[in-house]
């Protein structure tokens, strides 16, 4: 263990291992996936086992972080997949979307050389990361302005109208990551944990939400029309075609071996997230969509 000062508490101790992601959702998605394997998008060709973890945390923070990860996940994430669409909450859900957002900021702030922001967004990333700081750590009762929006998608009704891509139910129910994304007017952090989407505002802009946000104390969380910022689509397609040609850039021999451990249990893929994802994109966009072209085989 390394030996330094925690950035959620900033006393000086033994940072552990720490999740920037939670680890609850990588473990759900090997599950749920037809082959029992997950990949990074940054190096395709190569299996992994779980998400990034870096040296950060002491340890009674990641018991503070992860007291509220195993509410979300026991409460919120595991019944929501397995069909329970109605969920109460009070102030874990909040406190768990804070701890992810400010995850998020911590680790790609400065990640992105190609990145550029505004004198007032980098005062109110600033300002961001410690107002959430403080309320994970009790000091403050709410974001404030820092609010979190959460969407949760599903797959496209086949009539859904729009340019999408190929794979854009594949892409909605089965990618995981995280950036900070925005323009020169608005700017927020993104987690995307399967098909539960959430964004740490930082900046709001002009265009509203509704429908989205988490609230400190109280809510349900269950199927509801979102009234989102329209530039957030055109996001997330050109994140569905990102991981697209990701997918498209791996090796013939990787191909291969998805293919055959996805046939190896028939049971398994077609009870499978992954399996009902492709067919949601081969109802919708046909069956080239899904199907290896020959200049792959």
């Amino acid at each position: 263990m390394a030996i330094d000062y925690c950035p959620l508490c900033l006393a000086e101790s033994e940072l552990k291992e720490s999740h920037v992601l939670p680890a609850f959702v990588f473990k759900a998605m090997k599950a749920r996936s037809a082959t029992g394997h997950i990949r990074y998008s940054e190096s395709p060709n190569r299996r992994v086992q779980d998400g990034l973890k870096k040296p950060w945390l002491c340890g009674p923070c990641e018991g503070l972080i992860g007291k509220d990860e195993t509410a979300f996940a026991t409460k919120f994430f595991h019944p929501w997949l397995n069909g329970t669409l109605q969920v109460p909450y009070d102030e874990w859900l909040l406190r768990f979307c804070v701890s992810v957002s400010w995850r998020v900021l911590r680790h790609c702030r400065g990640l992105n050389p190609n990145a550029s922001y505004t004198s007032e967004q980098h005062t109110l990333m600033e300002h961001a990361e410690n107002r959430w700081r403080q309320f994970l750590l009790g000091s403050v009762p709410h974001p404030a302005g820092f609010t979190q929006q959460l969407v949760i998608f599903d797959v496209l009704d086949k009539d859904t109208t729009g340019d999408f891509p190929s794979n854009m139910n594949r892409f909605l129910l089965g990618v995981v990551a995280m950036d900070i994304v925005g323009t020169p007017s608005s700017l927020m952090t993104y987690a995307k944990l399967g098909r539960f989407i959430l964004f740490g505002i930082i900046q709001p802009g002009l265009d509203k939400w509704e429908g989205a946000k988490v609230h400190v104390r109280q809510g349900v969380i269950q199927p509801t029309k979102y009234v989102l910022p329209y530039a957030l689509l055109g996001f997330l397609k050109d994140k569905a075609r990102e991981a697209s040609n990701t997918y498209s850039s791996l090796s013939e021999v990787q191909l291969d071996k998805i293919e055959t451990d996805a046939m190896k249990d028939i049971d398994r893929l077609m009870n499978s997230e992954t399996w009902r994802a492709m067919a949601a994109d081969a109802d919708m966009f046909g069956e080239a969509a899904i199907v290896r072209s020959s200049k792959e085989k």
